[in-house]
């Protein structure tokens, strides 16, 4: 019990590890794999970002022929984004992603 003492008196005058969150934003660093979002024109529809996907998040629109990310499927690997020869798919820093809306979830 007596070295535990020592340590508990350093931390108790520490600065905090955590930040209050909602309250203080952070950036997210470099490289970091928010939500995937395409640009429907620079897409030339060779749909590889259909076969990279290992979750099959990526579905094309019958009529259209646009494709778009189920997010609440999507486990933002990034691999779409990797495999797109246009780079119509891009990776953004965005990651506050929640809704109560089903329809919110499909990036178009």
């Amino acid at each position: 019990m007596p070295r535990i003492l020592p340590q508990v008196l350093r931390n108790l005058f520490r600065k905090p590890a955590t930040v209050k969150y909602p309250y203080v934003r952070v950036e997210p660093p470099d490289g970091y794999r928010g939500r995937p979002v395409i640009d429907v024109e620079k897409c030339i529809q060779c749909w590889l970002c259909i076969q990279a996907c290992p979750v099959r998040a990526i579905s094309v629109n019958k009529e259209t022929k646009k494709p778009s990310i189920w997010l609440g499927r999507c486990v933002f690997c990034g691999e779409c984004a990797e495999v797109c020869p246009t780079r119509a798919i891009t990776m953004t820093k965005e990651f506050e992603l929640t809704t109560y809306d089903i329809q919110q979830a499909k990036s178009e």
